[in-house]
């Protein structure tokens, strides 16, 4: 890559990177990566008869990625020509994308063409100019328009990130109160039960004589008392699964697999588990361990299966959950549309808890196929 340092006389342009250490605020950097120096006199000669804008000018004859990524951040436009040797505008932007460059990018091109103008704003292109033609005000507003956009995506890119920070937030927040409140259930009230449970057990068997048949029984007192630690059991494991804390998300997933196995018994349940629990880093436990829970509540509810396979695994570059079911399945488009709710919402929390802890969800359905829920979490 070949800098070109010089001073364009009687011009508001400042030409070359060690002028760029001395310019004013009110200059813009532009990166011109052109390979034909007639071309380059041109632009040049455009940008000196704008009137309104003082620029600072950078020229490369050729793409270098090293210095391209040593100098992101240092400009407010890039204008490149889409002929630059063996390489293409659109190899370029694709490579721009990779190196995070954040400078909007204004591509020129001797003759337009269409399809590539399309392909060139889908990879991110500001804009797409013909050399021919190509006047002082189409540049300036090129370059004005480019810099606005590039500041509103920047300006909804961290929105998105702190709404994103936020639900993630407020997601913790809600787990860790679950967790208290279960912990709550399971120590104060569970264990309160228990006592008294036994005795009433004890108490039982001290006693000899018959009571009036209109008067409660011992026995159905101690009947309300194993229901109602039943039910406090189970709502303190729908809040937070005591077990997951205690041995863990595999244990937790045989637990839960088992629980459904036993209360609808015409499911068969298979599940394959190659992963180790140390492999599973601790903030994913509790989202893995949802996905499950929703999508098997889901399998019950809607689907009218009878066989579930259940895989959970580490991938070459990630961790994966699949859960596959041979039921009815369902028209993504008309829950995505909100046409019917079954199914809808607890399909939209799945997939907000994959996404907000930096996952991949995924459901593959139709009406009569079978439905597979797939979500994937990067791990370096």
């Amino acid at each position: 890559m070949e800098i070109l340092v010089s001073d364009l006389r009687d011009s508001n342009i400042e030409f070359g990177y060690v002028a760029m250490e001395a310019k004013s605020d009110k200059k813009l950097r532009l990166l011109l990566i052109e390979d034909d120096e007639d071309d380059f006199v041109l632009l040049k000669h455009i940008l000196s008869e704008i009137e309104r804008q003082k620029f600072d000018l950078t020229w490369a004859r050729e793409y270098d990625e090293t210095i391209v990524r040593a100098l992101n951040g240092d400009y407010d436009v890039c204008i490149m020509d889409y002929r630059l040797g063996t390489y293409d505008g659109l190899t370029l932007l694709r490579e721009f994308k990779k190196l995070n460059f954040q400078a909007p990018v204004i591509m020129l091109t001797g003759y337009g063409d269409r399809e590539v103008d399309l392909e060139a704003m889908s990879l991110g292109a500001a804009d797409y100019l013909e050399k021919l033609g190509l006047t002082p005000d189409k540049l300036e507003r090129s370059i004005r328009y480019a810099i606005d956009r590039s500041m509103t995506l920047k300006a909804l890119i961290d929105s998105e990130a702190k709404l994103r920070r936020l639900s993630s937030k407020i997601l913790k927040t809600q787990e860790d109160e679950r967790k208290a409140i279960a912990k709550e259930l399971h120590d104060s009230i569970g264990s309160s039960l228990t006592a008294i449970k036994y005795a009433l057990e004890k108490k039982l068997s001290e006693i000899h004589e018959i009571k009036s048949s209109k008067s409660i029984t011992l026995e159905q007192l101690i009947a309300m008392i194993r229901e109602t630690m039943e039910e406090t059991r189970r709502i303190s494991s729908n809040l937070r699964p005591s077990i997951l804390d205690d041995l863990g998300l595999l244990t937790a997933i045989n637990s839960i697999c088992r629980e459904y196995q036993r209360l609808y018994e015409r499911i068969n349940i298979k599940t394959t588990l190659n992963i180790k629990e140390s492999e599973i880093p601790d903030h994913l436990k509790i989202i893995i361990y949802r996905v499950l829970q929703e999508a098997l509540n889901n399998i019950i509810k809607h689907s009218g299966a009878d066989s579930v396979e259940l895989s959970l695994g580490k991938t070459d570059n990630g961790i994966e959950i699949v859960i596959e079911d041979n039921g009815r399945g369902f028209d993504l488009e008309e829950i995505h549309s909100g046409s019917v709710n079954s199914g809808g919402t607890g399909i939209i929390g799945m997939s907000e808890r994959v996404a907000l802890s930096n996952g991949q969800f995924n459901i593959s359905t139709g009406k009569g196929r079978k439905t597979a829920v797939r979500a994937f979490w990067p791990i370096s």
